[in-house]
């Protein structure tokens, strides 16, 4: 097994760009994108790999893919980010495309969503509880009548995928609320001498630079097995 320490600004940073996100518009534009061989030998001549044996204290039912920030990205997160990415395909009507996304992505995209609450945390924004709730509730509603919602959700486990949906909610509000202090903090700048969709775009832009910087300040290791 080998472990790789990743000091990931410049690492991830093509695959952010390729698959980047899903989480900041809302749910509902999650990245299938997978990684080239080519972005695989890039990242592979950018990052120093050390050989080390994997925790001992490993739970063997639980897979462990990569510590983010101290914390684990187990096997059952990434059974939730494959089967996200095979429910949206089957809401959108491609039920032949019901494979996963790469282990790679899967991860990066995890990733990525920690270093928005991150990021959040550092700009002094966070969504709340109520917030939350009633994004989750606004969802609900919109695929109560959806049969194929509802055996999915069923096949994989309600309560286990509302729990992980609940986390996830909790990231997009927190993009949107950084985005949002972006664009005041450009108002200010400005002195609002700008058009509002001068601020955005600049805001939108600073936001990506930002999420990079974010990744690359979280301590992440990645476990290849």
């Amino acid at each position: 097994m080998h472990k790789l320490k990743v000091k990931i600004m410049k690492i991830l940073k093509y695959i952010i760009l390729l698959i980047f996100l899903v989480v900041v518009a809302g749910c509902n534009n999650q990245s299938g994108s997978t990684a080239t061989a080519e972005q695989n030998k890039s990242m592979s001549e950018k990052t120093s790999v050390t050989t080390a044996k994997q925790n001992e204290n490993q739970n063997e039912s639980g897979q462990i893919y990569a510590s983010v920030g101290g914390k684990k990205i187990a096997q059952e997160e990434m059974d939730y980010e494959c089967f996200r990415a095979q429910l949206q395909n089957a809401l959108a009507n491609k039920p032949n495309d019901d494979t996963c996304p790469p282990e790679q992505t899967l991860i990066s995209q995890i990733v990525e969503l920690r270093a928005v609450d991150y990021l959040a945390d550092l700009k002094g924004v966070s969504a709340t509880e109520e917030e939350v709730q009633q994004r989750m509730k606004a969802i609900k509603q919109e695929l109560s009548s959806s049969a194929t919602f509802k055996e999915m959700i069923a096949s994989f486990g309600e309560e286990k995928f509302w729990n992980y949906e609940k986390q996830r909610y909790f990231t997009i509000i927190n993009s949107e609320k950084v985005k949002q202090k972006l664009v005041e903090e450009e108002k200010e700048k400005y002195n609002d001498q700008k058009d509002d969709a001068t601020l955005k775009y600049n805001a939108k832009k600073e936001f990506d630079d930002l999420l990079v910087e974010a990744v690359g300040m979280i301590d992440t290791t990645i476990f290849y097995h």
